[in-house]
Formats: structure tokens, C-alpha cells, sequence
């Protein structure tokens, strides 16, 4: 297999989450590319990361909803979307690595919560200091 074919695969590789066979076609591929395999040693820390963080109990301040509903008020323009059909080799690699593809996309939200929290946290200081230098 080529590294084109085997990338797909990496995640679901990383979390253990392909067909028996697929993950020798992978493995064998890995044996000999070191491309591959480094690409593999970053997905798995990024996988432990991941598991670190979910053990993690994160508490938002409590007007940390209201700060993200007012920064995003305005609404967007609708827009279409053309989506053009999958190759059945991507909808197969969509496929074996659905868990990997959601814990991706949990992790888009994680560090979206996470700006999300930066952003309230500077605006709230920028009004404190405002405040504070008015009154004082």
C-alpha cells in the first residue's frame, strides 16, 4: 500500500478501531515507512491527550454562556453547500474510523470551549481594568 492509502487509516490504527484486516494491510505498511509512522506516534499522543483531558472535570465560570451568546448575535447567511459523492475508498476510511472522527470532533469543541473561555476571560478583564481606572 501506498502512504495516500494507509493515511486515512492512521487514527482508527492509533485507537484500535479497524477490521482485523485492514489493520494488517496497515501495520504491514508501517513496517517499512517511517513517514507513516511517525505521523502514527503523533496521533497516539494525541489520543492519550485526548483521554487525559476527558478525565479532567472542567468547570466554566458561570457567565461563560452568556458571554459566547452575545459575542456570536449576529446570525449568518444561509448558505448551500455542494457536496461532491465520496470515492467508496473514503467512505470506507469515513467508516472504520467513525470513534476516531468523533473524538476528533470532541476535541474541536473542547478547544472551541477553550477560546471560547480566553475570550470571555480578556473581555471580562479589559472591563474590570476599564472599571476600575474610571472609578478610581
Amino acid at each position: 500500500m501506498k502512504c495516500e492509502q494507509v493515511t486515512p487509516y492512521l487514527p482508527g490504527f492509533a485507537g484500535g478501531d479497524l477490521r482485523p484486516d485492514t489493520r494488517s494491510l496497515v501495520s504491514e505498511h508501517l513496517e517499512s515507512c517511517r513517514s507513516c509512522g511517525a505521523e502514527l506516534l503523533v496521533l497516539g499522543r494525541v489520543t492519550e491527550g485526548l483521554a487525559t483531558l476527558a478525565e479532567r472535570e472542567a468547570v466554566p465560570p458561570p457567565y461563560l454562556a452568556d458571554a459566547i451568546v452575545e459575542a456570536v448575535a449576529e446570525p449568518l447567511p444561509r448558505r448551500t453547500i455542494l457536496v461532491p459523492p465520496l470515492l467508496p475508498e473514503v467512505a470506507r476510511a469515513i467508516g472504520e474510523n467513525r470513534e476516531a472522527l468523533a473524538s476528533a470532533a470532541g476535541a474541536a469543541a473542547l478547544v472551541a470551549a477553550g477560546a471560547a473561555y480566553a475570550f470571555w476571560r480578556t473581555r471580562r478583564t479589559r472591563r474590570t481594568g476599564l472599571q476600575s481606572g474610571l472609578t478610581g
